[in-house]
């Protein structure tokens, strides 16, 4: 089609497109014939390995921690927590590292960060009250956190051994009679049970030191959505105030 003695070349690009469509052409074609049969070219070399996962490989023996006061600072800075876990989102241990008793809670709540401690926000009240059935209080007991900051989801198995290892020296350094496990992930790390299949009996926890007798019970975070739970919580208590008396 002629316009002032041109082309339009709109039209000319939009017959050439409709003709190769008729013909059945549905993608673009390489100006370059491709071998079909060749073999694939080489894979790009991989991407270097996760800097934090690597550092979160359980250490040597030699690298662990001799002292309260160095595991408390490692906890603080070190690779130990979930990936990456600034040191305002960690929770220390608090209460007497010398008490009989050492409290392992899987992971902080929401809240406990803030308020500097274990057991802080809506659990608070329920914990105390557990401790004062045992005819404790958070002073006469050393609460220390398995992971000093909260998880998105489960641990990275990887993550857990490296946890689990450190915990094991802070059981040694601070040589408590009996632990409280509480929840999932710290029986299973310790244990190698959950804790519902671990709990209603006492079990020993091995540590750099030897063993100490333990209880693995339910989180009273979960007390709070299954009150029902609370009667098999009080038994396992029970059974660690008899190893205490002893």
């Amino acid at each position: 089609m002629l316009y002032g003695g041109q082309y339009r070349y709109r039209d000319v690009v939009a017959s050439a497109l409709g003709w190769w469509a008729d013909a059945g052409v549905d993608m673009l074609a390489e100006e370059d014939v491709r071998d079909w049969l060749a073999p694939p070219p080489p894979k790009a070399p991989a991407a270097p390995a996760d800097t934090h996962a690597a550092s979160a490989l359980p250490p040597t023996a030699s690298a662990l921690p001799d002292t309260l006061e160095a595991l408390h600072a490692l906890l603080a800075t070190g690779a130990y927590a979930p990936s990456p876990a600034p040191p305002r989102l960690r929770v220390a241990p608090s209460g007497d590292p010398a008490a009989e008793l050492m409290i392992i809670a899987d992971m902080p709540d929401p809240g406990d960060a803030e308020a500097g401690h274990l057991f802080a926000g809506e659990t608070a009240q329920l914990f105390d009250a557990m401790l004062a059935a045992m005819g404790l209080d958070r002073a006469r007991c050393y609460l220390a956190p398995f992971s000093p900051a909260r998880a998105a989801g489960r641990l990275d198995p990887k993550q857990g051994e490296a946890l689990a290892t450190l915990m094991r020296r802070h059981i040694a350094l601070a040589a408590p009679r009996a632990l409280i496990l509480f929840g999932d992930s710290v029986a299973h790390c310790l244990l190698g049970a959950d804790a519902l299949a671990t709990r209603g009996g006492i079990r020993s926890v091995n540590h750099d030191g030897g063993i100490v007798p333990a209880i693995a019970t339910f989180h009273p975070r979960h007390l709070r959505r299954m009150p029902a739970l609370k009667a098999a919580v009080w038994t396992d208590m029970r059974l660690l105030l008899g190893v205490l008396a002893r």
